[in-house]
């Protein structure tokens, strides 16, 4: 086989793998997270008002775009949103590619008041849609980062 036929063979290869991340890389999904075994969650002891806003203000510094911002028991059903004091809201952030744009990730954020102290939960998925898709629930280190940085900014 020539030199020549050797660098077709392998730019044929090149196109196809890049056509086939681009293809795959660009499947449209819903922005709600299921429950998960192990959700994250913080209380911190604030009102609905100063949390929410803590929480929009961290997502945007940290580059997460807000997709959408609704009321949790659209989605899924809870004590909490059977009107008995409870204030809720879910935050929902538009997906991120990360990692050559091969995995995109995105967030839930659900806020659960009542009287002066707040429950922020946040949910974590990635999908890595190569051959078979793979989706991780976990993000230690990311999502830690964000709780810390709303508990700090509530707190100023």
């Amino acid at each position: 086989m020539g030199k020549f036929a050797k660098l077709e063979i392998m730019r044929y290869l090149f196109l196809s793998f890049i056509f086939l991340l681009s293809g795959c890389a660009s499947i449209q999904a819903t922005g709600y997270i299921s429950r998960v075994d192990h959700p994250y969650d913080r209380e911190i002891y604030a009102g609905f008002e100063k949390v929410t806003g803590a929480v929009t203000y961290v997502l945007k510094k940290k580059g997460w775009a807000i997709a959408e911002e609704s009321e949790p028991s659209i989605y899924e059903r809870d004590d909490r949103y059977d009107n008995n004091g409870y204030q809720n809201l879910l935050i929902i952030t538009g997906f991120r590619n990360n990692f050559w744009h091969v995995t995109s990730m995105h967030l839930n954020v659900f806020i659960h008041s009542i009287g002066n102290s707040c429950e922020v939960e946040i949910r974590y998925e990635a999908r890595t849609p190569l051959v078979k898709q793979i989706t991780s629930v976990r993000n230690d280190q990311l999502v830690q980062g964000i709780l810390d940085a709303v508990a700090e900014e509530v707190a100023r």
